[in-house]
């Protein structure tokens, strides 16, 4: 296709629409997400006002701006005139977070084994499970096992399944993140992985039903041993 003459790329507003540079809130909402996510805080511990905006070189405003956006992600809770603290989960929030996540995972299962379409990005973040090692940065991991589920979720063409999974998405990477010690290695993990992806393969919806399940009370018991 010919490229527009210069006249008609002026006129074209979508030719020259460029990225916009992201805001100091964004850049703050990633980095203490990651911070986060790393373990670099306690769970239960808060994250004070004045030490947050030394360390991140910015006001005030920004930090409680960029906090609440972690609210609604599920990463931070915010204690009234107290502050923004990590989340500690007790039993039955364990219970209640995987139950909710295994609801919602269920009905993708179905669709996708009708279907029969196996998401390549699930794939990938197997791959980059196999490629990593517990003693590597903890969120890598923590965000290989949230991109496979996402992918499952995602592959299932309902757009209701993925509003409804992203609202607790935020709560799943967090309890990871503080219980990740439940692998005794990243291969282990990246098999069990793998074994999912098996059973959809399969195009039998009980098989596949069954292997995430396990997956899910599994990952419950161990969950909860921990605590």
């Amino acid at each position: 296709m010919p490229s527009l003459p210069a006249k008609n790329r002026a006129e074209d507003p979508e030719m020259n629409v460029e990225p916009l540079p992201a805001s100091a809130v964004e850049v703050l909402t990633h980095a203490l997400r990651r911070r986060i996510l790393s373990g670099d805080f306690r769970p239960g511990e808060f994250l004070r006002d004045v030490k947050m905006c030394e360390e991140h070189s910015t006001s005030r405003h920004t930090f409680r701006t960029a906090a609440q956006v972690l609210v609604t992600q599920g990463l931070l809770r915010q204690i009234p005139n107290r502050g923004f603290v990590v989340p500690e989960f007790g039993p039955d929030d364990i219970v209640d977070i995987t139950r909710v996540r295994g609801a919602i995972e269920g009905e993708a299962i179905r669709l996708i084994v009708l279907t029969g379409v196996i998401p390549s990005q699930a794939l990938e973040a197997i791959d980059v499970m196999h490629r990593s090692t517990l003693s590597s940065d903890r969120s890598l991991l923590v965000a290989a096992d949230r991109d496979f589920h996402r992918a499952v979720i995602a592959s299932s063409g309902s757009p209701r399944l993925k509003r409804t999974y992203s609202d607790l998405e935020g709560e799943i990477e967090l309890l990871l993140a503080q219980r990740q010690d439940f692998y005794s290695t990243a291969e282990e993990m990246a098999e069990e992985h793998e074994r999912l992806i098996n059973s959809l393969r399969s195009r039998h919806y009980d098989t596949a039903r069954d292997a995430f399940q396990e997956h899910w009370e599994d990952l419950q018991i161990k969950l909860l041993d921990q605590r």
